[in-house]
This record gives structure tokens, sequence and C-alpha cells, in this order.
């Protein structure tokens, strides 16, 4: 062989890897299957807390995901069960808010800091199925659910300043609940969701500047979606996951915030809803929720580098 192919080949394998397409891959199974958890990333692990367990019991289960390891650890159980929770983290610390209780709605915060929970200030009002974020020191819990009148769509966002331990309230997203909500770049971003059932799903996205307390709506994601996850990682919005009538949701999008346009990515192996979704070094790992409408649960554990 001549030294100008040799030369071509070595110049096309590395041109072949940069343009490869991205695969999910399987990592560590979630120790308790569960569904209707709720995830988020202190000091690089992915804490996952509460939800359904098989047998249709809330739980007070919560473990952490090491993706340098690819190792599960059990941590110290919630002080009570919850399903349909927010969480967020911030500093080493893990917060999660609020939740379906074994008999109603919560207002609760808690903070887990590895040696156990501490019970911070109540919510102003109850809230379940919504989602949460933290920009600039300040915890937002945004959409869901709230009990007075029973399953009323939330039309306030709850704020925590976390330094105070004090809750404020700003004006919410347009209302629904089982949506995605992540932060990205000091912004915060409602995906998805529904009213109701999971006929009801929408594919409305909404961005919130903390600066100008104002909500700004965004190209729609291409395919509507209830009982979601949503993560920001890059420059990148990654929506995964969801229930409707035809079943659980397989397609993900990615939506690039410089170009503000939705883009696809491989379809998830495992559709669930009721998922955790969580990004740790450019890749987006989903884990956990259920495998078909209604109650269900899952192990499952699976991660998209995004590029």
């Amino acid at each position: 062989m001549r030294f100008g192919a040799l030369v071509a080949i070595a110049l096309l394998i590395p041109a072949l890897a940069e343009g490869a397409s991205p695969s999910w891959k399987r990592a560590a199974p979630l120790p308790l299957a569960r569904g209707e958890v709720a995830a988020a990333v202190a000091e690089g692990r992915i804490y996952v807390v509460g939800g359904f367990t098989a047998s249709g019991q809330a739980s007070t289960r919560v473990e952490a995901y090491s993706p340098a390891t690819n190792t599960w650890s059990i941590e110290a159980d919630l002080p009570a069960p919850v399903h349909h929770p927010m969480a967020a983290g911030y500093r080493g610390r893990v917060y999660v808010a609020g939740g379906y209780g074994p008999d109603q709605q919560l207002a609760t915060l808690l903070a887990f800091t590895g040696d156990g929970w501490t019970r911070l200030a109540s919510m102003p009002e109850d809230r379940a199925a919504g989602g949460a974020a933290v920009v600039n020191g300040r915890l937002y819990v945004v959409g869901g659910t709230t009990s007075s009148p029973a399953g009323r769509l939330a039309r306030r966002m709850l704020v925590y300043e976390i330094a105070a331990n004090r809750w404020t309230t700003r004006r919410g997203p347009t209302p629904r609940e089982h949506l995605g909500v992540t932060a990205l770049g000091g912004r915060i971003y409602a995906v998805g969701g529904r009213t109701f059932g999971f006929d009801t799903n929408m594919a409305l996205v909404e961005r919130f500047n903390p600066r100008t307390g104002r909500w700004t709506r965004l190209p729609k994601v291409p395919g509507r979606r209830g009982g979601t996850g949503a993560a920001g990682t890059g420059r990148w919005i990654v929506s995964v996951g969801g229930e409707a009538p035809s079943g659980t949701i397989r397609t993900v999008y990615r939506y690039d915030v410089r170009r503000r346009r939705w883009s696809r990515l491989p379809n998830l192996p495992t559709p669930r809803h009721g998922l955790g979704v969580a990004a740790v070094g450019g890749k987006v790992y989903v884990i956990g929720g259920g495998t078909s409408p209604g109650l269900s649960v899952s192990q499952a554990n699976e991660s998209l580098a995004v590029r």
C-alpha cells in the first residue's frame, strides 16, 4: 500500500469517530425499581429520591449513583414516604420539596448533606408533580399541583432563598403538571407537561429570566409529552421520556439555546415516564421510571453523551 493511502486512512479514522452518532449506554441499574421519582446532582453524584415501588406504595428510599465508578450507594431514608417530589442540588446539598405523601400533598422542604436529612422552612403552599432547579442561590419550584382545591394546577412559582431559609413567590409559567424543569446559563426552562391525564400532553416550552422576572415562550418540543424530564448540559436542553395514550414515549430531543432550535437524538432504549433525568460531565442520565403508562416501575439507568 502506498504511503499516501496510509496517510489518507489515518486521517479518515478520527474524522469518522468525530462524526459518529451518539448512542445510549446502559449503566448499573437502580437498586430498587421505582417510578415517579425525582433526581438531583450533588458533588458529581446523582441522587434518586422517593417514588412508587412495584406494590404501589410511596417510598422513603434514597440512592446515589456515581458516574465515575458506575456504582450505587444507599443513603439515609427520607423522613417520610413520598412520590412525585421535586429535587435539585446546590453546593453539595440535595433539596427535596413537596410531593404526594400517603394521605396528602406536602409543603415540606428537606436538605441532605451526607449526614442525614434536615427540615427547612415549609413552602408557602403544598406542591407535587412539578419540577425544581437552582439559579444563583435560589431554589425555584415550578409547575405542579396544589391541594386547594384538590388537584388545582399551580399558578405561582415558589422561590426559596437558600442562605436566608426564606420563601417568596413569583408568577409561574403556563400552569401544568408532570413537566420537565431544569436550569442552564442562569435561566430556568419548563418543558412539556400536561393539564390532567396523559391525553392532555403539551409541547409548550418556556424560559424564566430571574433578572427580569419574565417567562418567555420558546419553540415547542417536536413531540408532546407529559410525565417527562429535562436536563441542561453544554448549550443543550435535553427532553426525555413521558407517557401518552399510545404508550410510553421513546423520542428524545435537544434544544440549542444559541440557535433556538430543536433536533432529534437517538430514541431512549427503555421508554419511561416519571423518571429521573440529570446531567453529569456532558452526559444525560435517565434513571428509573415506569415502562408503561400509569403505575409501573423500572431499574433502568441509561446515559447519552450530548454534543
